[in-house]
């Protein structure tokens, strides 16, 4: 079966006096900033969280805790989707890290991203029970995982952080009222970082 066309050079011309007329419209709300500094905090939160749970379970802080491979497998793609973490990543690079260090940073971004990789790789290859050893291996992953995305942050400049860790701040604050059910939208408001 052919695969339909539905749209073609001469169906959209940019120079077309109605096109041009939309898109000299001051009336039209800009675009939200995107916000990668604070993917990359979140991802590194939650790559400390899954390496602090391994290491519990390990160390035997935690004996009713049971995990399995394929949480963070699935997890793990799940991640990767939801966080559009490479995206952001790149665009964190290309738009916000001094150019001095952006060799350095493309060097982080690829090892978080092959790292992510392997763990669900990792994850997915084992078809039974953890053993201790393993989960060790994967707490290991996470680690290089977090240290990575948090040198990403440090590499952006003073200002860039701050604000990347304002909106940290304020998500978490945001995510505790909700767990703890002291949420009030009539009080707290919505969360925004405008």
């Amino acid at each position: 079966m052919p695969l339909e066309v539905f749209a073609t050079e001469e169906q959209f011309n940019p120079d077309d006096p109605e096109f041009k007329e939309l898109y000299d419209d001051s009336n039209i709300p800009s675009a939200p900033e995107e916000r990668s500094g604070l993917v990359v905090l979140r991802v590194a939160e939650v790559s400390q969280f899954q390496e602090k749970i391994l290491r519990a379970i390990v160390n035997g802080d935690l004996k009713d805790v049971m995990v399995s491979p394929m949480q963070f497998a699935f997890g793990t793609q799940i991640l990767l989707r939801n966080s559009n973490l490479d995206g952001n990543m790149k665009l964190m690079i290309k738009e916000e890290i001094p150019r001095e260090k952006r060799g350095a940073a493309r060097q982080n971004a690829a090892d978080v991203m092959n790292t992510l990789q392997s763990i669900a790789k990792y994850s997915a290859s084992i078809q039974r029970d953890f053993k201790p050893i393993e989960m060790v291996e994967l707490a290991d992953m996470y680690k290089v995982v977090r240290t990575n995305l948090n040198q990403l942050y440090e590499y952006l400049p003073d200002k860039e952080r701050e604000k990347y860790y304002g909106f940290f701040m304020a998500v978490t604050e945001y995510e505790k009222k909700i767990a703890n059910g002291t949420y009030n939208p009539d009080i707290d408001g919505v969360l925004n970082f405008d």
